[in-house]
């Protein structure tokens, strides 16, 4: 009679190394870096479809739908204008065409606070989809952050269109209006990162998120001029100048309006702050990423 041979155990390293040599991973296991980069690029049309269909979606429910995306900035221009440059008309000081640098700065801000507010809750809003399928938790994020963006190219056509009528015309510095909202985006989705992560680790930090946009709001100069707040606060006024949001709206502002002006420095703060906000909140969304959706 023949003797069957009893199949070996596999010694724990042995079993690690089989898994490996087949493609396996552990179930919820943070992947390296680089697959992990690889994964999310390969998973791009799912996180362009995700972003479409979330901006699609938004405000379905209300009469008006997707008219809010134009409407909310240009309700919020009206009000800013009569407080700011009626009510407190200090505020126009050393601005020669305020209704201008008021759109800008009130449009593109808007698209800020969006990104970062809808960034905070992108892990917890999507908490289901999270414990159903396995993808780069990374995906929504840049989803969110592409979901404003995409809501904001119909405002930001109105707010073109409100400065010509005011009497601007078009030139070729116009266009470093596009490197400028590329800038924008970039330093949004690495706030993005982090905030999702803070947030999703504690869910009342979000609650947070909004009132530090509305600071942010009131220190980036929206609705008022860096440089004479410069002037009255000294060296504090000269450092506000410089902050990520002011440096935004500055090289923003800068392209279509000539009363603005932004040189090497600005766009170099503007470069650096996006690619160092961009890489170190990307890598610290990544360290926790067998995390998600565990809570």
């Amino acid at each position: 009679m023949e003797s069957r041979s009893r199949p070996v155990a596999l010694s724990p390293d042995d079993a690690a190394a089989l898994a490996a040599r087949h493609g396996l991973r552990k179930l919820g296991a943070r992947p390296r870096l680089r697959p992990y980069i690889v994964s999310l690029w390969q998973r791009r049309d799912f996180t362009w479809v995700l972003a479409t269909s979330d901006a699609y979606g938004k405000n379905q429910g209300s009469y008006l739908g997707q008219l809010w995306g134009v409407l909310k900035p240009l309700l919020q221009v009206a009000v800013f204008y009569v407080v700011f440059g009626i009510v407190i008309r200090g505020a126009r000081q050393g601005i020669e065409d305020f209704l201008s640098y008021l759109v800008i700065g009130t449009f593109l801000f808007e698209f800020i606070a969006s990104g970062l507010n809808n960034g905070g809750r992108a892990i917890a809003s999507k908490v289901k989809l999270v414990r159903a399928l396995e993808f780069p938790r990374a995906v929504l994020p840049i989803s969110v952050t592409l979901t404003e963006l995409v809501m904001m190219w119909p405002a930001m056509v109105i707010m073109v269109v409100i400065v010509l009528i005011k009497g601007h015309r078009p030139s070729w510095t116009w266009l470093e209006l596009i490197p400028a909202v590329v800038l924008i985006y970039l330093f949004v989705l690495g706030c993005g990162f982090f905030l999702a992560r803070i947030v999703s680790a504690t869910p009342d930090l979000g609650n947070l998120v909004p009132i530090v946009t509305q600071l942010a709001r009131y220190v980036a100069g929206v609705f008022f001029s860096l440089e004479v707040l410069a002037a009255n606060l000294g060296v504090l006024g000269k450092l506000a100048i410089y902050e990520p949001f002011a440096v935004y709206l500055t090289l923003a502002r800068s392209a279509i309006l000539t009363e603005v002006k932004a040189g090497w420095l600005e766009w170099s703060l503007g470069v650096g702050y996006s690619l160092v906000v961009l890489v170190f909140g990307f890598i610290y969304f990544w360290l926790a990423e067998a995390r998600y959706g565990k809570d």
